[in-house]
């Protein structure tokens, strides 16, 4: 099967920390020339530092915003004038009940998790070369009924849903669009849900105990299915999903 990805233009949103890192990491591994856009690029930098830098490229990116958006259009048209693949992982946790959800916590959640995907796809539309893959990153959580996760769980099937919408109408341009679908990952998004110490502690061994492998999913571990989406190997697979989830799927 092949994984290389040399000579190929790559974007990474959320690229800066967590599962965007540990993918633009693999792809520099494996050739790309990569734009890392995220919030986090001074340590994205750093973690980056043993890589050639003139396969690196960091752009400071925030998906709920319309002009980083347009900006983000901007400078990969400038820095690659195409793009072969794009990896849309930009996202954030937010969960609550429904009764105490309010307009602005719905469209917080909406705006980066989906809007911002949608917008990003549709401003980097004429810049795609043929034969390009887009990967989404959503959640193998939306296939599951959890507590607080109503605007989550929809944020991220909307984006399943782009990607069935997306990859028909993008075939005839040979242009595949998949997902990626993660589990509980070990990433520092699990410490931005605001939990500290024991409590941080509990909620981590909650979250593993639903979990048959016994363990948290490993970054790599995501970005290792994003490299073969991204890749010539899976050039047959469009508008599919590919859950990594350590069997939770399949638990009752």
């Amino acid at each position: 099967m092949i994984m290389h990805l040399e000579n190929k233009t790559a974007l990474i949103t959320g690229g800066t920390s967590g599962i965007g890192l540990a993918t633009a990491k693999l792809f520099l591994q494996n050739g790309a020339n990569v734009i890392i856009a995220g919030q986090e690029t001074a340590k994205a930098r750093k973690e980056l530092a043993d890589y050639d830098d003139k396969n690196k490229h960091f752009f400071i990116y925030d998906t709920a915003k319309m002009k980083d958006i347009e900006q983000l259009g901007i400078f990969v048209k400038d820095t690659f004038s195409k793009l072969d693949i794009a990896f849309l992982n930009a996202g954030v946790a937010r969960f609550a009940p429904l009764e105490t959800i309010s307009e602005s916590f719905f469209n917080e959640v909406m705006n980066i998790n989906f809007k911002g995907a949608f917008f990003t796809l549709q401003n980097l539309s004429k810049l795609f070369s043929e034969n390009a893959s887009v990967v989404l990153t959503a959640s193998a959580g939306m296939h599951k009924a959890h507590w607080g996760s109503s605007i989550y769980s929809a944020s991220k099937a909307a984006l399943r849903s782009l990607a069935i919408s997306l990859s028909n109408e993008w075939v005839n341009r040979g242009i595949r669009v998949n997902v990626v679908s993660p589990g509980t990952t070990d990433t520092t998004l699990l410490q931005k849900l605001g939990l500290e110490g024991e409590k941080f502690q509990e909620m981590k061994n909650n979250l593993i105990a639903q979990i048959p492998m016994g363990r948290l999913i490993k970054p790599e571990e995501i970005a290792n299915a994003v490299l073969y989406l991204a890749s010539s190997g899976s050039e047959s697979q469009t508008g599919t999903e590919i859950i990594i989830d350590g069997g939770a799927f399949f638990k009752v």
